[in-house]
C-alpha cells in the first residue's frame, strides 16, 4: 500500500546510510512500489514485480525511486481526482489508470517526463470514472496470476518481466528476446479474466537472453510454447518523450464463444 508520508527514495537512502546491504534495500524498495497492491486515488492498481531481473541493481533502485517521485507529483497536483499508477522499467515509464479529462491526462504525462532520469513515458491513462475497490482488487489478483503463470512456464525467465494490470488489461514490460516476449504475452492472454495484453518490451538478442537467464548456448528461451505471429514495433521514443503508445504492441483476447 502506498503511504503518502513514506517516501520510497528516502527510505532506501536511509537503509544505505545505515549499512544495510544493497539487496536488502532493493527488497524494501520493491515492496514499496511493485510487490503489493498500490493504493492511489482511492483504489488499488494491480502490479506484480520481482526483486532480481536483467536490470542492474542500481537501475532497479532508480526505477523504484522514479515510481515514488511520480506518485508524489500526481498526489500533490491532482489528489484523489487522478487514479494513476506509474511503472518504471529501465527508466521508461508506463502510466495507466483513469482521470476525469484530457487536460489532467496530459499534465500527468508531463509530470512523469519531468522526473529526473526518466528516459521516456508511455501515457496509456484512460479518461473516465474511477474504478470500484472490488474491480481494483480483481486487477491485483490478475497481476499475481500472470506472474505465477510466467514463473510456471518452462524455459521462460519470469524475473525478466514486470506485470501491471488495470481494468483487466495486462501490461508487460521487460528486457526480453522476441521469443520470450511472445511466449509471455501468449501465457498471459490465456488466463481467465484477462481482456487484453499490451507489451512494452526492450528487445535483446537471443544470445544475450540465453546468457542472462543462465541457459546453455544453443538452447531456446521460451521454447515451451510456439511464438506468436510477428508484429511490427514502433521505434522507441526519444529520451524524455511522452507518447500514447510508441513501441507498444496490443494483443486482443478473442471473445468467448
Amino acid at each position: 500500500m502506498y503511504l503518502p508520508w513514506l517516501n520510497g527514495r528516502s527510505m532506501v537512502s536511509g537503509l544505505t546510510r545505515t549499512g544495510v546491504r544493497p539487496l536488502a534495500a532493493l527488497l524494501v524498495a520493491a515492496s514499496l512500489s511493485g510487490c503489493v497492491p498500490v493504493l492511489m486515488g482511492g483504489a488499488m492498481v494491480g502490479t506484480a514485480a520481482v526483486a532480481t531481473d536483467r536490470r542492474t541493481a542500481g537501475i532497479q533502485l532508480e526505477d523504484t525511486s522514479i515510481d515514488a517521485r511520480i506518485r508524489g507529483a500526481i498526489s500533490e497536483h491532482h489528489g484523489d481526482k487522478a487514479q494513476v499508477t506509474p511503472s518504471s522499467y529501465n527508466r521508461k515509464v508506463l502510466l495507466v489508470g483513469t482521470v476525469p479529462d484530457e487536460n489532467t491526462r496530459t499534465h500527468i504525462g508531463r509530470l512523469a517526463a519531468a522526473v529526473e532520469n526518466v528516459e521516456a513515458v508511455n501515457n496509456l491513462i484512460s479518461i473516465g470514472p474511477t474504478r470500484s475497490l472490488s474491480n481494483a482488487a480483481n486487477d491485483s489478483l490478475i497481476a499475481s496470476q500472470v506472474r505465477a503463470a510466467l514463473l510456471a512456464t518452462n524455459g521462460l525467465p519470469s524475473s525478466a518481466f514486470s506485470v501491471t494490470t488495470h481494468a483487466n488489461v495486462v501490461y508487460l514490460q521487460g528486457r526480453v528476446s522476441r521469443s520470450e516476449g511472445d511466449t509471455a504475452a501468449r501465457v498471459a492472454s490465456k488466463l481467465k479474466g484477462v481482456g487484453k495484453v499490451v507489451t512494452l518490451y526492450e528487445y535483446i538478442s537471443d544470445e544475450e537472453a540465453r546468457r542472462t537467464s543462465g541457459q546453455p548456448s544453443g538452447s531456446q528461451s521460451g521454447a515451451s510454447l510456439a511464438p506468436a505471429a510477428s508484429q511490427s514495433v514502433a521505434p522507441a521514443p526519444q529520451a524524455g518523450a511522452v507518447t500514447s503508445g510508441g513501441g507498444v504492441q496490443v494483443i486482443p483476447i478473442p471473445a468467448a464463444p
